[in-house]
């Protein structure tokens, strides 16, 4: 068959030739720069690791045209304008050893290089003891005009390479990248003061604030009263942050920021830990919203796997994953009833943690937890969410399992109004029950105003969570399978299974080599064992996989917890079942002691609070 477009079948028949300077800088510009928001990228982190605390960029025709980006950092002297534009000149790294302990945003030097070589470039700098500043363009040095610092004017991106303007977007579209690309880099320096022109009107203004301000600034406005402060450190690593609630869920995951070490990155490890930690609490076609940080030993990371530095590998990542996983977890458990005293205890120690100290008091304002007694979910909170859910179905639940545990069963029996109702000398969050509506809802007042709790949600919570404590403070019984399953596996499954069997049979699973590429799966925990000869090796390459990714596998709690979660479902108090005041209050007094209890197991909320300026307001008064 004729070849219909004339491609090349094959390289054309010539001699081996070095290629020239321009080429080589044009191939490198295609690995760093996609379009005007890279450019932004790389101008900004050299003005940041240029000790700027004052960066404007200005765009023209969404960046395509023009992009100016100044700074007040230390400038470039005039005999280094020069070599600044060579391929790897930098001032970041003299060796192996520092490149290994990297903290600088950019280093490779090669990000202007590579945007003179598809764009007409000009470099104005100043240092702080020059008398004038210095330009550059084309290779050009002459006097300029200028304060301190550097102003780099890119004009005209991709005319030297028009095949790749043609993959640009609108103007509008190549702006809002810009906008997103600045905003991650702010995020994670909140002490620089930002701005952003475009076509001569101001669309971006962050002065200088602390990292919580500048977090709820740039995120969405939901987030701000819809959070969680995280915080867990160890002698070589620490993780903080915010998460937002479950019910902040959103249907994309545009939300997202994960920094390492100050820098923005797309780390797939760092995202499943994250997600992970919102089992049980989130519905599973929602996405969190999150802010975190990860500080780490440099030399524990490697930031040198990909051009633009927004991809990374982690020594050890499986203890990465453990940590920013638990971490979040700590975040998204706390019980409501101690959420006053933990957090004004953990507010103070972070206040005096040396760590936090050494970096003043602008920084330590980054680790203050959130002080709210009961952060409730508010009417705005939820319409987002009750939107997206009303347009997809309840997850489905899998079938009740035979092979439960006895302690289990009579747990499942407990009600209600059995629950001891205990006195403290803290305020309690949900209030005093009022009554009930429709026989589904309870009607609480607390010093904020009226409280509406969907008590066979939160009695499933509840219940669910009194099950998972009571089966994990045993020892997991197992399901001896009355024939082994044995199936086949790939060398390097059969490896993962060598360094995990000891972990394996501690999750209750027996599992076995039945020769050099063949597995036999002896028994299963009991509550799993339910249709096991059909799902047993499924199930059984999913926990390699894992125990391969994250060294640990969370699929058989999982697995487990939709059983758990059933039975909680089965068990909780029923809609319509009209209670005593005695009964609701003690579901109250549950909720305030359990965690998680500010979600069911599916995801949805459990109570709503409406603070007496919303009923204000539905009834008019004062307006």
């Amino acid at each position: 068959m004729a070849n219909e477009f004339n491609f090349p079948s094959r390289a054309p028949d010539r001699e081996i030739k070095s290629l020239s300077d321009q080429l080589i800088s044009q191939i490198a510009a295609g690995e760093v720069i996609e379009r005007p928001a890279s450019v932004v990228k790389e101008l900004v982190e050299n003005a940041i690791d240029a000790g700027a605390t004052r960066i404007e960029v200005r765009l023209e025709a969404g960046g395509i045209k023009r992009i100016t980006v100044t700074d007040n950092g230390r400038g470039i002297a005039k005999d280094q304008l020069a070599l600044a534009l060579t391929r790897h000149a930098t001032s970041k790294i003299r060796n192996l050893d520092e490149l290994e302990h990297v903290m600088s945003l950019g280093f490779r030097g090669e990000a202007l290089a590579s945007i003179a070589s598809v764009s007409s470039m000009t470099l104005t700098s100043k240092k702080a003891d020059a008398e004038h500043a210095w330009s550059i363009h084309e290779g050009e040095i002459s006097p300029a005009a200028g304060a301190q610092g550097t102003r780099v004017e890119v004009d005209d991106l991709f005319f030297k390479t028009p095949a790749r303007r043609k993959f640009l977007k609108s103007e509008a579209t190549e702006a809002a990248h810009c906008k997103t690309q600045l905003e991650r880099i702010a995020i994670a320096h909140p002490s620089v003061e930002f701005r952003l022109v475009h076509n001569a009107k101001t669309v971006l203004m962050l002065p200088v604030e602390e990292t919580r301000a500048r977090v709820n600034r740039i995120m969405p406005q939901e987030f701000a009263g819809a959070q969680r402060e995280v915080y867990a450190e160890t002698s070589l690593s620490r993780v903080y942050g915010w998460v937002g609630l479950p019910t902040a869920g959103r249907s994309r995951a545009d939300c997202q920021y994960c920094y390492v070490n100050g820098r923005f990155v797309r780390d797939k490890l760092l995202a499943h830990a994250t997600k992970a930690a919102y089992a049980d609490v989130l519905h599973n076609q929602l996405q969190p919203m999150y802010c975190l940080f990860l500080d780490i030993d440099p030399a524990k990371v490697d930031v040198n796997v990909h051009p633009t530095k927004s991809e990374l590998r982690f020594r050890d990542s499986q203890w990465v994953h453990q940590f920013v996983m638990h971490a979040v977890e700590a975040a998204l458990a706390p019980a409501l009833s101690a959420s006053v005293e933990e957090k004004e205890d953990a507010r103070v120690e972070h206040q005096t943690h040396p760590a936090v100290a050494a970096q003043g008091a602008a920084s330590a304002q980054a680790y203050q937890p959130v002080t709210q007694t009961a952060p409730g979910y508010r009417p705005e909170h939820l319409s987002r969410y009750l939107d997206f859910y009303q347009t997809h179905q309840r997850p489905a639940m899998p079938a009740p399992t035979q092979n439960v545990l006895p302690a289990v069963v009579e747990a499942m029996r407990n009600d209600v109004r059995e629950t001891e109702v205990t006195q403290s000398g803290h305020p309690e969050p949900l209030g005093r029950a009022l009554g009930q509506v429709g026989g589904i809802y309870i009607l609480a007042e607390n010093a904020l105003g009226l409280v509406l709790v969907d008590m066979h949600a939160a009695h499933e919570r509840v219940v669910y969570e009194r099950l998972k404590k009571q089966v994990d403070a045993m020892d997991i019984p197992s399901q001896q399978l009355l024939i082994p399953l044995v199936f086949g596996v790939s060398a390097e499954e059969m490896v993962v299974f060598e360094e995990a069997q000891t972990a394996l049979m501690q999750l209750g699973v027996e599992l076995e080599a039945a020769s050099p590429t063949h597995l036999r799966l002896r028994s299963v925990p009991a509550i799993l064992s339910g249709n096991i000869e059909k799902t047993g090796e499924t199930l059984i390459r999913e926990v390699l996989a894992d125990f391969k990714r994250f060294g640990h596998t969370k699929l058989l709690t999982e697995k487990r917890n939709e059983v758990l979660a059933t039975m909680a479902c089965h068990g909780a108090v029923r809609a319509h079942r009209y209670l005593s005041i005695e009964e609701m209050n003690a579901l109250l007094r549950q909720m305030e002691a359990t965690e998680r209890a500010d979600q069911c197991n599916h995801g949805r909320p459990t109570w709503v609070q409406l603070t007496t300026d919303d009923l204000d307001k539905l009834f008019m008064r004062g307006q």
